[in-house]
């Protein structure tokens, strides 16, 4: 009968865990989502700005940037601080499955 109330007390802690481990791997590819979509987003903004310029060099610098892929460190988003948050809470819950009960003497 102890052992059924130990197991059932558990349960939760074993549920939570899981829940960490999944909400991690959610969490770091949601982050990795959203800065691709930032990052075209600021990206457009910056081609509009370049093009609303009318400025000859500017365009110049920007068609030469474009087909050399290159851009500017405002425009790009970085996804690591996601990913990392993401790992964390997946570690979090691999930690809590690891946990075992000592058995009593």
């Amino acid at each position: 009968m102890i052992a059924a109330i130990s197991a059932r007390r558990r349960a939760p802690m074993r549920a939570l865990a899981w829940l960490c481990v999944v909400a991690g791997l959610v969490i770091g590819s949601i982050s990795v989502s959203y800065a691709i979509h930032e990052t075209t987003m600021h990206e457009e903004a910056w081609i509009q700005r370049e093009l609303r310029s009318q400025n000859a060099a500017r365009l110049r610098r920007l068609i030469r940037d474009i087909d050399e892929e290159v851009r500017p460190a405002g425009v790009i988003a970085s996804p690591w601080p996601g990913v990392v948050a993401g790992a964390g809470v997946s570690a979090f819950g691999i930690l809590l499955l690891a946990i075992r009960k000592p058995k009593k003497a």
